[in-house]
């Protein structure tokens, strides 16, 4: 575990580590972190933005690769990468009024072979892959033997209440999340 001082993007999205995802920033607040962060050369960490500031405990730090801006609505978009996930020990708006975060960083997951129990969830997210060209261009060198890749990139793609997200990426191995998601595919819903 390491202390980390982050600005903190509240979003709707989960980006996990070493996942990389597009986020649409919103004039105010968002864009505020974003241009503080870039004008400080700092990483940013990203919340679910669901809950209170403080109820959304678990985000994860990512650096800005690209951004672009629509050229009928000047929206900005960001692509992030994720690096590694952490825990708020406290949290407090900065000179600048953006909101920052005394953070806990949390172990990475162990990589870990896909056994042929788990195997749907390699084979449902390459289908994901192929039907997305847009997903699959996200990730240069996906890793599909890889159970905790797997794992994170299904956490960030399912609407899965982040509550439940958070207990999961709290995790120390993603056991619990493969477990969980092999479930949800053999619900019949």
């Amino acid at each position: 575990m390491m202390t980390i001082t982050l600005p903190i993007l509240f979003n709707n999205r989960h980006i996990l580590p070493s996942g990389r995802l597009p986020l649409r920033v919103t004039p105010g607040e968002q864009l505020n972190t974003v241009k503080y962060a870039m004008r400080n050369g700092m990483d940013i960490g990203v919340c679910m933005d669901e809950t209170s500031p403080i109820g959304a405990g678990i985000g994860t730090r990512v650096t800005i690769e690209d951004f672009s801006v629509a050229a009928d609505s000047g929206a900005l978009t960001i692509t992030v990468c994720g690096h590694e996930s952490f825990v708020i020990d406290s949290i407090k708006e900065n000179e600048a009024g953006v909101v920052e975060a005394v953070c806990q960083t949390l172990p990475a997951w162990p990589e870990r072979a896909v056994s042929n129990d788990a195997q749907p969830l390699a084979e449902r997210l390459l289908i994901m892959f192929e039907r997305y060209p847009e997903l699959s261009s996200l990730h240069k060198k996906p890793n599909f033997d890889d159970l905790s890749w797997l794992c994170q990139r299904w956490l960030e793609l399912l609407p899965i209440p982040a509550s439940e997200k958070q207990v999961l990426m709290a995790a120390h191995t993603c056991s619990d999340t493969a477990e969980y998601l092999l479930s949800l595919m053999k619900d019949p819903h």
